[in-house]
């Protein structure tokens, strides 16, 4: 059965009409057309529509969004919906949505009738706000932009071994984006597995922020008492934000997060303006959206989570694509796992929407350039979106509870990034770490792959029980397939690998070796230039390509056809960010690459 549902101006009372499944996708269009006409005086609606209109056109005025909702109840157009405006929630009976003032003025376009609600960023009841971080530390206030700036930095400063905190870059408006990197000798690089929690880039989901502060306190505070937490900064290296999208949050001020609004402070849903998989995103990539896309490209995340509000429901990918992920199987593992962890411990009916608590992404409606598909697709990561209270803007007094609601769930995801098929990939004959590709025959798809860590060699695949085989390849070396590897639920399987350099040489004279040579670049590691060697013992056409640690070319040191000698080319990495990358020579009849190293 469908039901239509049609509003009055007070939104409450309606005329609700049931029909077939079976009639509805024929007879919709005439059905609507003879109950509007006949039904329903076409007073009401003008009314009605009118008064909608203004609402709309106040709230676009005042906080550059309108919240309302519609009914509509086929999969495709709401679909097609949410290619124009922010779709936040879809119930058995309504679709609930924001838009900024030119997505609304297309969605005007379609006729569909909606019903103008009130903002959830603007609360009704007194926001308890504190402005120091030691009022916060009751955790039933929210923090003023001031006090949050402070709290983060006294983290740092009381645990200098265990936190640092990162300024990845500004909003719109000037406000940090601010990371608490955690683990035990936070100073010290290592190879540990990155999980990345994240909360608040929808601005007026605020549940979220609190929250995460908290939790970095949790871990800070019981490291070396409580066993979990403890083991969690011992094996991982966590990196949280509590608040992706300062400027929606503080939208009425540095002072509150009453009057909080959804979108950026340039009017775009920032989960929906990362690159999308399953077409381009035509919005321009915002401030705080290119930020995080370069600390996901900085620092491999195996684990993360997004946290959000208005639902409360573990949302898993894809959120674009009908098709199951690869780690479908495990990903529902995960996701039972955080709602029946938090059921033991919530009021009864807290995080019970959809499949009690979980959702595959799609299935409850699509969106396109969300920041879990890129996370999954583009960085090789898994990344899921936890949908953490109903009301966006939560009573203070209601945090705490929450809190206790979530915090264990919380630890048992990060702690999901230590079980799987984990090991190092070296080179056979110096021991050198590798960044190599991990791929599983007959499983991987939609890069689900993994790579290991380019500084150590260090590999995670968190994956659902069963057997495996894994193919590793690194640029200048021949793959490796290791064959019926076992992995355990909530277990660790150890697979080392070493891989052979793969490196071509040519003869003249039919006895007489004459080898092209490939140098190692000096100095290495380097900061900002360094010299690459090369000799050539006949004439050729030579390529000297740069690539990212991802296999990406990324600049070209030499094109050309070059006379048998000796060669040195100097590259000037002044404007690429620290890590690993590579440069390889190539000749009609010869390849080689080598392995650099930037650290600035």
């Amino acid at each position: 059965m469908y039901r239509l549902t049609y509003y009055f101006t007070n939104g409450k009372s309606g005329i609700y009409i049931i029909f077939h499944e079976q009639l509805m996708n024929k007879l919709t269009v005439l059905i609507i057309s003879i109950l509007t006409a006949i039904l329903i005086p076409s007073s009401v609606f003008s009314q009605d529509n009118f008064c909608n209109k203004k609402m709309a056109e106040e709230y676009l005025d005042k906080k550059g969004e309108v919240y309302f909702e519609f009914s509509i109840y086929d999969k495709e157009q709401i679909n097609s919906l949410s290619l124009i405006i922010s779709i936040d929630k879809v119930t058995d009976r309504e679709v609930f949505a924001y838009a900024n003032k030119n997505e609304f003025e297309g969605f005007l376009k379609l006729n569909i009738p909606y019903y103008v609600l009130q903002h959830p960023g603007d609360a009704k009841f007194d926001v308890k706000m504190s402005d120091s971080p030691q009022g916060v530390l009751d955790w039933d206030a929210y923090p003023t932009y001031d006090a949050y700036v402070t709290m983060m930095n006294q983290f740092a400063s009381s645990y200098p071994n265990l936190c640092q905190i990162v300024n990845i870059g500004q909003t719109v408006q000037g406000r940090s984006l601010l990371f608490a990197k955690l683990k035990n000798n936070v100073g010290t690089a290592e190879g540990k597995p990155k999980v990345m929690f994240t909360s608040s880039m929808h601005g007026d989901e605020v549940t979220g922020y609190v929250l995460n502060l908290r939790l970095i306190d949790y871990l800070l505070t019981n490291f070396g008492t409580d066993p979990k937490a403890t083991s969690i900064m011992n094996n991982l290296e966590i990196w949280i934000n509590p608040l992706a999208n300062p400027d929606g949050t503080y939208h009425g001020g540095n002072n509150t997060v009453n009057g909080a609004v959804r979108y950026n402070a340039n009017g775009y849903d920032l989960n929906r303006n990362y690159p999308g998989v399953d077409g381009p995103n035509t919005n321009p990539i915002q401030p705080e959206t290119q930020e995080f896309m370069n600390v996901a490209t900085s620092n491999y995340f195996s684990l993360s989570v997004n946290f959000h509000g208005g639902s409360e429901v573990v949302n898993y990918p894809w959120d674009s694509w009908s098709r199951f992920c690869t780690d479908d199987s495990w990903w529902i593992r995960v996701s039972r796992q955080y709602a029946d962890t938090v059921h033991a411990h919530a009021v009864a009916g807290y995080m019970t929407e959809e499949n009690n608590g979980i959702t595959n992404g799609y299935a409850w409606y699509y969106v396109r350039g969300s920041r879990q598909d890129y996370m999954c697709y583009y960085r090789h990561g898994r990344e899921c979106t936890i949908e953490i209270s109903i009301t966006k803007l939560l009573p203070p007094a209601q945090l705490p509870a929450h809190w206790d609601y979530n915090y264990r769930s919380f630890l048992n995801y990060m702690q999901a990034a230590f079980y799987g098929i984990r090991g190092t990939v070296t080179d056979s004959l110096t021991g050198a770490p590798l960044k190599s590709k991990i791929f599983i025959s007959g499983f991987d798809a939609d890069s689900s792959e993994v790579y290991s860590d380019s500084l150590f060699g260090k590999y995670y695949r968190m994956i659902i029980q069963g057997n495996y085989s894994l193919t590793f390849s690194a640029p200048g070396y021949y793959s490796k397939t290791v064959s019926n590897v076992h992995a355990a639920n909530d277990s660790t399987t150890i697979v080392n690998v070493q891989l052979c350099q793969n490196t071509t040489g040519i003869t003249q004279n039919g006895n007489t070796p004459e080898k092209f040579s490939l140098g190692q670049n000096y100095p290495n590691p380097f900061n900002p230039s360094t010299v690459i060697n090369y000799q050539l013992p006949i004439s050729a056409y030579v390529k000297l390509d740069i690539y990212d640690i991802l296999g990406n070319r990324i600049a070209t040191l030499v094109s050309k056809n070059q006379d048998a000698g000796t060669y040195q080319i100097e590259w000037n990495a002044s404007n690429y960010s620290s890590g690993v990358y590579f440069y390889r020579l190539q000749t009609e009849n010869y390849t080689e690459t080598k392995k650099l190293v930037l650290i600035k």
